[in-house]
């Protein structure tokens, strides 16, 4: 497939296909959020970005705080989220734990939005008062210190779900 997309939608195995060929955690990261915010893993994103070495610690710290991870922590299993099963949540919590303390993050450029911090110290709350459940290995390197300030992306956005690229925008003629 040659080129990008103006608007690139998780729910296409193509778009998925050629994401998946694009060697960037910043894309990767949108689509992360896309994902889980908006949309099934039709197509088995998540578990396949958790095997990219180049992953960026604030995806990490995305999927697991913004799906409140401290109820995970706790052992909880009911989520109420949207577009993914309490099933494929818990075991997307494991790998992402496991992953976590394995091969960790070799990224941490992103950063992620300081609204995150009161979920990362609700972790850290649950360590901290032994309410870990058992079995549950602790993302340490995810929550162990804050992320820095998130940066930019002025090559794409995340609307509704579907990933815009703002190089393409700019060079649509305007009405």
């Amino acid at each position: 497939m040659q080129g990008q997309f103006e608007e690139i939608d998780m729910c296409e195995a193509e778009h998925v296909a050629w994401l998946k060929t694009q060697r960037d955690p910043a894309l990767w990261h949108l689509a992360a959020m896309a994902v889980l915010a908006y949309y099934r893993d039709l197509h088995g994103f998540l578990h396949w970005l958790l095997e990219q070495p180049e992953m960026d610690r604030a995806t990490g710290g995305w999927i697991f705080l913004w799906a409140e991870g401290s109820r995970y922590l706790r052992g909880e299993t009911s989520f109420s989220l949207n577009y993914i099963s309490d099933e494929k949540m818990v075991a997307l919590f494991r790998s992402l734990c496991e992953r976590s303390e394995g091969v960790g993050f070799s990224r941490d450029d992103l950063g992620l939005d300081p609204d995150f911090e009161p979920a990362r110290k609700a972790c850290l709350d649950v360590v901290a008062r032994n309410e870990l459940a058992a079995g549950i290995i602790v993302p340490r390197q995810i929550i162990s210190r804050s992320f820095a300030a998130p940066k930019r992306d002025t090559r794409f956005m995340l609307d509704d779900g579907l990933i815009i690229s703002l190089n393409l925008l700019r060079h649509l003629p305007s009405r």
